[in-house]
């Protein structure tokens, strides 16, 4: 059985959401109040430049990967990935500037120079958060809240 689907709003969600729903043999409409599709994920061109206005983290990339996989397509045909060794920056309003290093110990480094807080510190820190990360991940990121099961056990 097919439905007819109308989305509102073409950001990363409602693109994923029409991806999905188009595979599995429904009619889907998208609908999109800017004149671009992406949302978050958009550029300004201007002067002979490009600006990437996009989000400043990528994360998940193999959850691109699975939509491009669903709609048959191979994901690196289309572009491919860079890890980078500055993950982000972040400029805060005391003037505090902070890069985020993919390399945990260059992270640390950064953060103990910047914060002045004590390296086994930040490392406990990152310790918790990875065991958090590891623990409740996959309940909020790729589970319902709405579900009782998530809150039962595995289903």
């Amino acid at each position: 059985m097919s439905f007819k689907v109308a989305i509102i709003g073409s950001g990363i969600a409602g693109i994923a959401s029409a991806i999905r729903l188009a595979v599995r043999g429904n009619q889907v409409d998208l609908f999109e109040a800017n004149e671009y599709p992406g949302g978050k994920l958009s550029e300004i061109r201007n002067g002979g430049y490009r600006f990437d206005a996009g989000p400043s983290l990528f994360t998940f990339p193999e959850l691109v990967d699975e939509l491009f996989k669903l709609a048959g397509e191979e994901p690196e045909d289309h572009f491919s990935y860079l890890r980078l060794d500055e993950v982000c920056r972040y400029f805060y309003e005391d003037g505090t500037r902070l890069t985020a290093f993919a390399d945990r110990q260059e992270l640390v480094k950064e953060l103990v120079a910047k914060t002045e807080e004590a390296p086994d510190s930040i490392i406990a820190a990152l310790d918790k958060s990875a065991q958090l990360y590891d623990f409740l991940g996959e309940m909020f990121m790729f589970r319902s809240l709405h579900d009782p099961m998530t809150f039962l056990g595995k289903s």
